[in-house]
C-alpha cells in the first residue's frame, strides 16, 4: 500500500512538473503580475528561465515595480555634510534599500542627486577628501545593489545639475543629464548640457545660449519620458532635451499665473502637472492636477481639482485671506506623485510632516514626520528587482 501510495504522489507530482513546464511564457508573465513585487524577486531563483524571464526589459512593464519610499537628505550633527534616510511607505514591513548604500566602493560621504525607475545617482567622497571638488559619481540600484561609476570629467565646472534617466520597460542602458548653469542676476541659465550614455560610455556636450527661458529651479526632480528629459523652468514651459543635449521643444504648462511652484511627475505611464491656483488677490484657492492627453499637440487635460482648505488645512496652513504662493512655499513641499495610482506625496510645516492625498477618493493622510533637519531634496525609490548589464557589483 506505501509503495502504491507512493508510485501515485510520485505520478502525481511528476504530471504537475509536466503542466507547469508547459506554461507558455505570457502566462507566466501574467500570473507573476498578480504578486507582490517581493516575490517575483524570490521567484527569479527558481531557474535560470525564469530570472531572464521576469528581467527582460518587455516584461518589467506588466510585472510589479512600485513605489518603495523616498530618499532624503538630513542635517547631521556629528558631520559637516547631509546623511541620506530612507522612509518606507509600502507597507509591506522593512525595505530591500539601505540608505547608507555602503555596497558602493566609496560611501563615506554620500550626496543624493536624483533617483528614476529605481535607479539613484549620488555623488560620493572618501573619508579623507574635505573638498567636493574630488568626488565620484555613482549610478546604483539600491534594491539589488548592482552599481556603476561613472567616468570623470571636468570638475573644475562646480555648478551644475545633474539628473539620470531610466526606462527599464524600454532598454537596460540609462542617461545622465549634466546642466551647467552661469549664475547671473536674474534665475541660473544654462550654459551647457552634457549626456553620459551607459550603452556608448561616453559624454556628448551641447554649448547653449545664455538663455533665461532654459533656467532650471535646483530643488524640482525632471521627467524622463519618450527617451527625453523634461524639465521645469522659471519660466512658464517645460523644457525638452534629448539623450544628445539638443533641446527638443518647450511644452507650456496648462495654468497661467504664477509657475515657479508647480510640479510635474510621470504617473501610470502618462505625464502630470500639479500647482496651486490663486484667486485675484493672490490667495491660494485650490489645487489642481492636469494630465498631457496628447503628447504631440501638447494639450492638457484637467484630471482633478481640490480645495486648499482640504489638503493643507488640518495642518493650520490654510486660513481664508492668509495663504499666498509665498507663504504656501514656507511650509509645503511637492514630494512625489505616486508612479502607479492617483495619489499625491507632500510635506507641510517646519517639522516636514509627510502626506498623502488620495485623488480618488479625496482623502488626506499624514504618513510620518521626517523632521525639521530634512532637506528640500525628496527622491522616490521604485523597487526595481530586474538585472541590469550596464551595472556591477
Amino acid at each position: 500500500m506505501n509503495l502504491l501510495l507512493g508510485m501515485v504522489k510520485g505520478r502525481r507530482s511528476k504530471r504537475r512538473r509536466c503542466s507547469a513546464a508547459n506554461l507558455t511564457d505570457d502566462l507566466v508573465v501574467e500570473i507573476l503580475s498578480r504578486l507582490p513585487a517581493r516575490s517575483v524577486c524570490r521567484f527569479k531563483c527558481v531557474s535560470t528561465t525564469w530570472r531572464d524571464l521576469i528581467s527582460h526589459p518587455v516584461h518589467r512593464m506588466k510585472l510589479p515595480q512600485t513605489l518603495a519610499g523616498f530618499f532624503t537628505k538630513h542635517d547631521s550633527e556629528t558631520v559637516l555634510w547631509s546623511v541620506p534616510h530612507f522612509t518606507n511607505v509600502s507597507g509591506t514591513g522593512l525595505p530591500f534599500v539601505s540608505p547608507s548604500l555602503d555596497f558602493l566602493p566609496v560611501h563615506k560621504r554620500i550626496f543624493l542627486l536624483d533617483s528614476c525607475n529605481g535607479l539613484l545617482l549620488c555623488s560620493c567622497c572618501a573619508a579623507g577628501e574635505l573638498d567636493m571638488i574630488y568626488y565620484h559619481q555613482f549610478v546604483c540600484n539600491p534594491t539589488t545593489k548592482e552599481w556603476v561609476a561613472l567616468p570623470d570629467h571636468n570638475q573644475a565646472e562646480k555648478w551644475r545639475c545633474s539628473c539620470v534617466g531610466f526606462n527599464p520597460t524600454m532598454a537596460p542602458h540609462f542617461y545622465v543629464f549634466e546642466f551647467f548653469k552661469d549664475f547671473g542676476p536674474l534665475a541660473p541659465s544654462v550654459v551647457g548640457v552634457e549626456v553620459y550614455s551607459s550603452e556608448t560610455g561616453e559624454r556628448v556636450r551641447k554649448e547653449h545660449e545664455l538663455d533665461n527661458d532654459f533656467s532650471l529651479p535646483d530643488r524640482l526632480p525632471g521627467v524622463f519620458f519618450n527617451d527625453c528629459l523634461h524639465y521645469l523652468t522659471h519660466k512658464p514651459s517645460i523644457v525638452v532635451v534629448d539623450t544628445e543635449g539638443e533641446v527638443c521643444q518647450n511644452i507650456p504648462v496648462p495654468v497661467p499665473g504664477e509657475q515657479w511652484f508647480g510640479f510635474i511627475q510621470l504617473s501610470q505611464g502618462r505625464f502630470h502637472y500639479a500647482n496651486f491656483e490663486a484667486d485675484h488677490e493672490d490667495e491660494v484657492v485650490r489645487l489642481v492636477v492636469y494630465v498631457l492627453e496628447d503628447y504631440d499637440k501638447q494639450e492638457w487635460t484637467l484630471k482633478h481639482t481640490a480645495e486648499a482648505s482640504h489638503v493643507v488645512g488640518s495642518h493650520g496652513l490654510y486660513e481664508p485671506g492668509w495663504v499666498s504662493y509665498i507663504n504656501l512655499a514656507e511650509k509645503f513641499e511637492w514630494v512625489a506623485i505616486h508612479p502607479d495610482c492617483n495619489m499625491i506625496f507632500y510635506t507641510v510645516e517646519w517639522d516636514k510632516t509627510l502626506m498623502s492625498h488620495d485623488i480618488d477618493r479625496r482623502q488626506v493622510q499624514e504618513i510620518c514626520t521626517l523632521g525639521e533637519d530634512t532637506r528640500e531634496t525628496y527622491l522616490p525609490h521604485v523597487s526595481l528587482f530586474s538585472e541590469l548589464q550596464t551595472l556591477h557589483t
